[in-house]
């Protein structure tokens, strides 16, 4: 008999995923496939007019392709979200049934709150539980999801406007981008990831003198590793749990803000599609760091 066959989707701001997978026992499954393509949902968002028309066509254009291959895979169940960019759009709920009517895809709304959750359950079952504090984080390309985290317990889940695809829009105009235009990507990352950290009264995330973990999720985190071990092809057995000194990823920051977007194309590990928003997500990266001391 053969065994059941599920397809998890993730409908993010910048990049949709899919995994394919088949159940072993009712708590266990084995990957099969992965699938994935920067769509940028996100890109050229506007809060009047919602989400573009072209990110809209070329997002259901992706979908419809993955809809016919996961059929090709005879899938019995899927599950699917959108998160980030679509919780925003006005237009986004109008976005989600054009995707059903084309694909069939059952895609789900889900809170900011749910999406962190979700990610964080991915990255113990990935990295084990322990009696370990951590600070996770999922730089998006229109949110990011941050969880403090006291074992297998969120001690405190923020989801916050602040995303690579959004950043880059927003504040880098020149290629390579102007040092006042890094500058104010900066103290606008600051000022909210310091507004989340540090909390109001009796409410702060604890992490003074803790020296917590970060773990990074998602498109940003891996793309970073796999610049930093030179990853001429994604291995994502060598992306899971690679650590990046604070050193090093301040030097790769100062030098890609130093490349015009046809160099940076060049750099070994920095997937295509996402050279002009590397910047952006590294920012963040780095300011959590900071705030976070």
């Amino acid at each position: 008999m053969s065994k059941a066959r599920y397809a998890s989707l993730d409908l993010g701001s910048n990049t949709l995923r899919c995994l394919l997978a088949e159940g072993i026992d009712p708590r266990h499954f084995r990957a099969l496939a992965m699938a994935r393509r920067i769509t940028r949902l996100g890109g050229n968002f506007c809060a009047l007019r919602g989400l573009d028309e072209q990110a809209m066509d070329r997002t259901c254009e992706a979908l419809a392709e993955l809809a016919a291959w996961l059929e090709r895979e005879k899938v019995d169940q899927i599950f699917a979200v959108a998160t980030g960019v679509v919780r925003e759009a006005k237009n986004g709920p109008e976005f989600l049934r054009r995707v059903f009517l084309e694909t069939r895809l059952p895609v789900r709304l889900i809170s900011g709150k749910e999406e962190a959750r979700l990610m964080l359950k991915g990255v113990l079952a990935s990295l084990g539980k322990g009696d370990i504090h951590r600070l996770v984080a999922d730089v998006g390309g229109w949110s990011t999801e941050v969880i403090w985290a006291e074992g297998d317990r969120p001690q405190k889940v923020r989801s916050v406007g602040l995303g690579a695809v959004a950043l880059c829009e927003k504040f880098l105009k020149n290629d390579p981008p102007a040092p006042e235009e890094m500058a104010s990507l900066e103290a606008y990352t600051r000022k909210i990831l310091g507004e989340v950290l540090n909390g109001s009264p009796g409410d702060g995330w604890r992490t003074k003198g803790l020296h917590p973990e970060l773990v990074g999720t998602a498109g940003t985190a891996t793309t970073l590793a796999a610049m930093d071990l030179k990853l001429r092809i994604y291995d994502g057995q060598r992306i899971n749990g690679h650590r990046l000194p604070l050193a090093r990823l301040q030097e790769m920051y100062r030098t890609l803000q130093t490349l015009p977007l046809v160099e940076r194309k060049k750099i070994p590990g920095l997937e295509e599609g996402r050279e002009d928003l590397i910047l952006a997500g590294t920012a963040v990266f780095l300011i959590l760091l900071e705030v976070m001391q």
